[in-house]
């Protein structure tokens, strides 16, 4: 009897049973193996991939004695880079097989202290999310405004911003300014082992230049010494220098939909300089403040915005200003007249 003709056997109580049994294994957190025993080609294929697991594990532990050994003498930085990667290589190639480290992979879950998840976390963003932060950030203008898209290329890093502890947002999103009004999350997947110091910056595109009636940036957040590395994707603000303190959204009133770029800028000397100060305004060019200090954009991502109420708090409590309003100009009506009287136009007829 085949699954379909099972199914209908079951009746309307049974297939609601299998459905959540269904979905309770979609929603497993860890992974369950299969049971062995059953069918025997399966037990023959696990005893032929933990054969290759464990001769792939000695060369990579091979590999990783003959890394320290060049390390402990000295050899060239070349030498040293090619065993590095030969000792990743090996390590990757002896776990991308295993079924759990699959599951993990498809389900989110990647520890990142281990060559096979860096591997497969790489090749994750490289796919579609990159490809969709890539035609969104074109789409919407956020590149070539912001930044020059020949000099920013393919973002290298995965940068991802999410609002008091929730998950990532997805590029380009719309959201309820209230909810960027504490300090965001970052996190950025730099899929290197080495920490580097980065500079992040928060700037609205979309800030209203009344004296020569356009938009202009304004920057909402810059810190900058801030370590990341394969091990460490989380900002820790703390460890870095705040050189403008952040402030929240507030899209005014009568304008169209402000987009918030988050920008990480690896310091120069291959992250290892530090700034610990600069002189920086919240209406200055990010481009400007880039070449200033040689800094390379290896991350972006960003969101979307507009007025409502919550908007005005910010103004009178953040920011100490009335809440501005911005519109059209009202249109004379010619047939008014001074007194506020319709005129007559046929008064002289």
């Amino acid at each position: 009897m085949n699954t379909a003709s099972r199914i209908l056997r079951l009746g309307r109580v049974g297939r609601q049973q299998l459905q959540v049994n269904v979905l309770k294994r979609r929603l497993q957190s860890t992974y369950t193996q299969p049971a062995t025993g059953v069918n025997p080609a399966y037990d023959e294929a696990l005893k032929v991939l933990d054969a290759y697991k464990t001769k792939k594990a000695a060369e990579a532990e091979a590999a990783a004695e003959g890394l320290k050994r060049a390390q402990e003498s000295g050899e060239s930085a070349e030498r040293i880079a090619e065993l590095k990667k030969k000792w990743f290589d090996l390590a990757v190639e002896s776990e991308i097989r295993d079924p759990e480290v699959l599951w993990n992979a498809r389900n989110g879950k990647f520890d990142l202290s281990r060559p096979v998840y860096q591997h497969l976390k790489e090749k994750a963003w490289l796919a579609r999310p990159l490809e969709v932060l890539m035609q969104r950030l074109l789409q919407m203008f956020v590149l070539p405004d912001l930044l020059d898209p020949r000099v920013v290329g393919t973002p290298e890093a995965q940068l991802n911003i999410a609002m008091s502890g929730e998950s990532a947002i997805e590029p380009g999103s719309i959201i309820d300014p209230s909810n960027a009004r504490e300090q965001l999350d970052i996190e950025l997947v730099t899929f290197h082992e080495d920490s580097r110091l980065h500079t992040l910056a928060m700037i609205d595109l979309d800030e209203p230049f009344e004296e020569q009636q356009t938009f202009r940036e304004q920057f909402h957040w810059i810190v900058s010494n801030v370590p990341f590395s394969m091990n460490q994707i989380k900002a820790d603000i703390g460890a870095g220098n705040v050189l403008l303190p952040y402030i929240p959204p507030h899209p005014a009133k009568g304008t169209p939909v402000h987009r918030y770029a988050v920008v990480a800028l690896e310091q120069p000397e291959n992250g290892q300089q530090r700034i610990d100060s600069a002189d920086v305004s919240r209406d200055m060019v990010l481009r400007d403040f880039v070449a200033q200090h040689s800094l390379r954009t290896v991350g972006i991502s960003f969101f979307r915005a507009s007025w409502n109420e919550s908007v005005d708090a910010v103004y009178r409590e953040v920011l100490n200003l009335p809440p501005p309003s911005y519109g059209q100009m009202p249109i004379p009506d010619k047939t008014i007249g001074p007194d506020g009287r319709r005129i007559n136009l046929y008064e002289h007829y």
